[in-house]
């Protein structure tokens, strides 16, 4: 169930990706693990890529992959300089990435999202808040997360604190935006 939970923010990025008019083109940017999510998209139709710095978690998606006989293209790469052209995607998330970043880390990797999103593009982009007591190499109090968000308009932000049992609380803070249209 708390697997469920967890995805929960995914599936609504998924439904406002299904309504936009774009190409069904995403990119994850931190596609490593047991179950990628990534998989959610490819069940949609969509071409997907991920890019992962850990060959561990790259072995993880390769091993997933083969039990479920299912084709994902990922790289493996630095989100804060993705290899990707401008403007390539329609559609760019990273799902429980930027906690394991440093705040500079985490300008530089939103900055390349950005650069490879298009225009009128979504973006999915978790924080963790002040208000987890787990470990993070960076946490945001509410509204903090704003500032990385010049060129999108913010459709959906939300706080979400989950309780594990009774001793742990996570708690993130989610964003949902839309690429600016840029004009000249």
């Amino acid at each position: 169930m708390r697997d469920v939970i967890r995805a929960t923010p995914l599936y609504k990025f998924l439904r406002l990706c299904n309504s936009s008019p774009l190409e069904k083109t995403v990119l994850d940017c931190g596609a490593g693990g047991n179950d990628p999510p990534l998989r959610l998209f490819v069940e949609w139709g969509y071409e997907t890529v991920g890019i992962e710095i850990s060959n561990q978690a790259l072995d993880k998606v390769e091993k997933f992959c083969r039990e479920r006989d299912m084709k994902l293209t990922m790289f493996k790469g630095d989100v804060r300089k993705l290899p990707f052209r401008d403007e390539t995607f329609s559609f760019v998330f990273s799902y429980n990435t930027l906690p394991l970043m440093s705040k500079r880390d985490v300008e530089d990797t939103i900055e390349q999202i950005e650069r490879v999103t298009k225009p009128e593009g979504l973006c999915f982009l978790n924080f963790v808040s002040v208000d987890d007591e787990g470990p993070a190499d960076s946490y945001y109090e509410d509204g903090e997360p704003d500032y990385y968000f010049t060129g999108f308009d913010i459709l959906h932000k939300e706080k979400r604190i989950i309780l594990i049992g009774k001793e742990e609380k996570q708690a993130y803070i989610d964003y949902i935006a839309k690429k600016k249209l840029v004009t000249s």
